[in-house]
């Protein structure tokens, strides 16, 4: 600090070393608009800091010919000052912003918030996930952990598949009905769709059979610099319809029905990116369905709750019947071979 005071006193300025000032103070002038238009999103004349900076060094010159070089080096710190508290200022609106935008969303949509006691529920699966660890490294079987991983994995595709991997089993063991021949209960019937009543898609306004809405949040970019999203909301929608093939047509009651194929048909970007997948008239479909009488009328709609219904397509059904043996085989002996390698591990 001595030291600094005595810089003070040793280096007055002079004309020249003033104009000089002026002149490095219209750069400061530059980051400091940037900083306070861009960080704190405040609205003033572009020229504001270019005028009062060279003014402030003017002014400082005129009080004491050693006020100069200080002014501007404390100007200099002050950049540095405000971009960093303008960052965490820019954040903390950025997040109240999205907060305010997920709001909307929610309100719109009718998403329920995460209740108290499903925060417990993850809170406790992620205590017991380091617990765990834990305590397998105190007893040094940290090994134990080739074990645990596949098991759980196993344990969740066995006893809790999701509802795409419960459509395309029952695909592989359900015959292929004729629509003329439909008998009830299960079936799975493939051809062109027909639309009876279109529905308006929610963000694009488009006239489909039915669609598939996704809302995705941008997620901080990963390690290689690419954009990620987290999905927050799906909605399926899908109105009664008709399927046919070369020997008839019947009806399906839509409301319930999923979408087992990957395709975006409309989609906009963004901090939220918004995507829509469409049913639309004459789409070539395989379904599986429930097939029940209604008035002496055949119709194909959801049955219980848990109850696959669904769509895919039929060329990519065919791919995967086709080369899923082959998979399985492959991963079974992947598996043998992981059991072995496993047991040499352990022991």
């Amino acid at each position: 600090m001595n030291d600094f005071l005595e810089f003070i006193n040793q280096n007055r300025a002079d004309g020249a070393m003033v104009v000089f000032l002026m002149l490095f103070s219209m750069g400061i002038a530059l980051f400091l608009t940037i900083i306070f238009a861009g960080l704190y999103n405040l609205k003033f004349p572009n020229w504001l800091f270019f005028a009062v900076c060279p003014l402030l060094v003017v002014t400082s010159f005129l009080i004491d010919e050693r006020f100069p070089i200080p002014f501007i080096f404390l100007l200099f710190i002050s950049v540095f000052l405000f971009g960093i508290i303008g960052m965490f200022v820019a954040g903390a609106r950025s997040s109240r912003d999205e907060e305010k935008e997920m709001e909307k969303i929610n309100r719109k949509y009718n998403i329920p918030k995460t209740t108290f006691i499903q925060k417990i529920q993850g809170l406790l699966i992620v205590v017991g996930i380091f617990g765990t660890f834990i305590l397998l490294a105190e007893t040094e079987n940290l090994k134990l952990l080739f074990l645990l991983i596949p098991g759980f994995i196993l344990i969740k595709n066995i006893f809790f598949p999701s509802n795409k991997s419960k459509f395309m089993r029952l695909q592989a063991i359900l015959p292929t009905s004729k629509i003329n021949a439909i008998a009830m209960g299960q079936v799975e019937v493939e051809g062109d769709l027909e639309e009876i009543e279109p529905i308006i898609s929610p963000y694009f306004s488009k006239p489909c059979i039915g669609y598939f809405y996704k809302i995705e949040k941008e997620s901080p970019r990963d390690d290689e610099g690419k954009t990620t999203y987290k999905t927050i909301f799906t909605e399926y929608k899908t109105g009664k319809f008709k399927i046919k093939d070369e020997t008839g047509s019947v009806t399906v009651d839509g409301e319930g029905l999923e979408f087992y194929f990957d395709r975006v048909d409309e989609q906009k970007g963004g901090k939220m990116r918004y995507s829509e997948t469409y049913l639309k008239h004459n789409d070539y479909m395989f379904l599986i369905g429930n097939a029940s009488s209604d008035n002496g009328t055949t119709i194909i709609q959801k049955g219980s709750s848990d109850a696959v219904f669904g769509v895919a397509v039929p060329r990519s059904i065919s791919f995967r019947n086709k080369y899923k043996p082959l998979l399985d085989s492959f991963l079974l002996t992947l598996f043998f071979i992981s059991i072995i390698l496993i047991y040499i591990i352990l022991n």
